[in-house]
């Protein structure tokens, strides 16, 4: 702030930052009005809108105020030695750029949000961690990057004009005390009001450490924060995320419980004794161990942007399976099959680790071997373990992370081309066709040399942006098959589509090769959609929340492997947590094996239940989020649940937090075993 607010030569600081307060609450409430217009679906009802703003508003005056003084310290230094002239037009310069920050911040959080269907995430900075290149390809090929930058450089020239000429107009009515004692006085004023609007409160905690709940619908709750605000809250996400503490508790105590013995009985174990907890997260799977040449070969398939809705506009008309088609009577689906996290290397290490901290095989952890890999058990069995990614392995640093969780190679797409030079990729790996064929020669070889495999495969076809310049079967394709929630253009989703239907099919043939051989009857196949899609609908959110995160699931389990008279019960809740248990107590009888779920080929008590992203629980009585102060938003449809949710029953909170419990104690060991390890 400063010491004169106004003089004849035009260097008053103070009315320019108070603009900006005013620009930053503007702009806020315009960034809210887009998304809520872009997204609300059929719940676009002014009046619930009206606390979204008021309290959004208190969180701009945040943003504003800690903008105005950050500015107000960095021209104090002009203003002190007399360069006035020059702390106003700093002032100036840094007034426009922060508010085209924020401009920027919100219009890429608007089309984030379109994309992955939730404001700002630690996933957001993947741009730095994926492969930069391919991802600035990708936005540069779906996003109007040339429309945009153009706005930007008009917006930056209306709030460049805003600001000098609103601030030569505020100055001109700004008026200063004939008194020295009161110009004083002013300034403290002003200083004491910023400090208190960036606080935001007068009570203990500051705005920003406080819930946004202003309704019980959660779309409406998560408009309520900025573009800056959500940044900075997942950038604070992901650093607890990538930093493990120096108590293993962190993530025990971040989770509600005080002790480890409290979670552990929340949990339903008699006690928390630390080796009471760690024999309850490595049971041993049920049965007699078989010799290796009674063990079938198991394969996990991970399968890019592979959703299940998609699959509920399938038909003649616009065919989204191909040869997948004849395959899946051969195995058992899962239709209510939720992913655990909205991205693919999170999902990665989610299900072949166990952990819901992401990433953690990143930096100096990627050199950890960790007790909980999907690996071990078949390693100690006396399996080939291999892991066969479509992309380059320096991707995420998986060549060198996954090598140290007990696989023995870890293929990529130089490996692909090296077997077959004619094959041919996206920015983001070799087409789907030569990794499932690679992986086939992979089950023949070890299967002729009387080895047994445990092979894990990520495929990366069915990826922006979604190209597909390689020799395939051709299916008919129907974009008006979705209907009005379709995406408007009608070509891009087209090329959406043939990318799904190509991953599908490929993944057919490859079954098909399987199951027309003896090799079949020797190996048990799970695969799963890593995520959804995400583009090419649009959803009614909340109610269509559970389109967002359920993904296709698909087992083949020959009889000889199989330990139920009948069958899975497709329709029970189930997610990637249970692929791993699954599999090690079908494959591998006697083996220790990390608890993070459910064997799916028995039955599920209660209709079974799955975790979205650690924050959504998903059961028969509905949707409970979020799962530190769940509310039930009980089913309308399979595809829909109520906008507004209720408190929840006796036997819903029990579950909430019985699954919370569990993954309170899964973080506190992987937490102590990273801590140990690092010693």
């Amino acid at each position: 702030m400063n010491a004169r607010p106004c003089d004849a030569s035009g260097t008053a600081i103070a009315p320019r930052l108070w603009l900006l307060v005013i620009a930053m609450v503007l702009l806020g409430s315009l960034a809210r009005l887009g998304l809520w217009w872009a997204y609300a679906g059929e719940q676009r009802q002014w009046e619930a809108l009206w606390p979204v703003l008021g309290m959004g508003l208190r969180y701009d005056l945040v943003v504003g105020a800690i903008t105005a003084s950050l500015i107000a310290l960095l021209t104090l230094p002009l203003w002190l030695a007399g360069r006035r002239q020059q702390a106003v037009r700093a002032a100036q310069g840094l007034l426009v750029a922060m508010m085209l920050a924020f401009v920027l911040a919100a219009a890429c959080e608007h089309f984030y949000y379109g994309f992955y269907k939730t404001r700002f995430d630690p996933i957001v900075f993947g741009l730095f961690e994926d492969d930069t290149a391919a991802v600035l390809e990708t936005i540069w090929s779906d996003y109007p990057v040339v429309p945009g930058l153009l706005g930007l450089a008009v917006a930056g020239m209306g709030l460049s004009w805003l600001s000098s000429y609103g601030g030569r107009w505020l100055e001109a009515r700004w008026r200063r005390p004939a008194r020295r004692g009161l110009q004083v006085g002013l300034v403290v004023l002003q200083c004491l009001l910023l400090v208190l609007l960036a606080r935001g409160s007068v009570g203990t905690f500051p705005l920003i450490r406080r819930d946004v709940t202003v309704s019980a619908d959660p779309f409406l709750n998560a408009l309520v924060l900025n573009a800056p605000l959500t940044l900075y809250r997942a950038a604070r996400i992901r650093g607890k995320e990538n930093t493990i503490a120096d108590d293993p508790l962190v993530g025990v105590q971040r989770q509600g419980f005080a002790t480890l013995q409290d979670a552990a009985l929340a949990a339903g174990l008699p006690s928390g004794d630390p080796q009471l907890v760690q024999a309850a997260l490595f049971p041993r799977a049920p049965g007699q161990p078989r010799a290796l040449a009674q063990s079938p070969h198991v394969v996990l398939g991970l399968l890019e942007s592979f959703g299940q809705d998609l699959l509920h506009v399938d038909g003649p008309g616009n065919d989204m399976l191909g040869r997948l088609r004849d395959e899946l009577p051969h195995g058992h689906r899962f239709d209510n099959f939720i992913a655990s996290q909205n991205g693919t290397h999170p999902v990665l290490e989610s299900v072949l680790l166990g952990s819901s901290i992401s990433p953690l095989t990143r930096g100096r952890n990627a050199r950890l071997t960790f007790d909980t890999s999907a690996a071990l058990p078949f390693k100690r069995a006396g399996y080939r373990t291999v892991f066969l990614y479509g992309g380059g392995s320096d991707w995420r640093d998986i060549g060198t992370a996954f090598r140290h969780q007990g696989f023995d190679q870890v293929y990529d797409a130089r490996d692909i081309r090296m077997r077959f030079p004619s094959a041919r990729g996206t920015e983001w790996g070799i087409y789907d066709a030569w990794l499932f064929q690679f992986a086939q020669e992979l089950l023949e070889q070890a299967d002729a040399r009387g080895e047994r495999m445990f092979l894990v495969l990520l495929t990366t076809t069915n990826h922006p942006p979604f190209t597909l310049e390689t020799p395939h079967r051709s299916y008919p394709l129907d974009p008006a098959a979705l209907g009005e929630r379709g995406l408007d253009n009608a070509a891009e989703l087209r090329a959406m589509l043939a990318t799904y239907q190509y991953q599908a099919d490929q993944f057919g043939a490859f079954l098909q090769a399987l199951r027309q051989q003896p090799l079949g009857e020797r190996t048990v196949i799970a695969a799963a959609g890593d995520h959804n899609l995400r583009t090419h609908y649009r959803y009614d959110l909340p109610a269509q929340q559970v389109d967002v995160d359920r993904v296709f699931a698909w087992m083949r389990v020959p009889p000889a492997f199989a330990t139920l008279d009948g069958a899975p019960d497709g329709q029970a809740f189930a997610g990637h947590a249970d692929l791993v248990p699954t599999l090690v107590e079908l494959a591998v009888p006697g083996q220790r094996y990390f608890a993070t779920g459910r064997n799916l080929w028995k039955a599920a008590p209660g209709g079974g239940e799955a975790l979205a992203q650690f924050d959504r629980l998903y059961t028969q009585a509905g949707l409970l989020f979020p799962l530190d102060k769940p509310r039930l938003y009980r089913w309308r449809d399979h595809s829909h649940v109520q906008v507004q949710g209720v408190v929840p029953d006796p036997i819903s909170v029990a579950q909430v937090r019985q699954a919370v419990a569990w993954g309170a104690l899964r973080d506190w060991h992987i937490r102590q075993h990273v801590l140990r390890n690092r010693r």
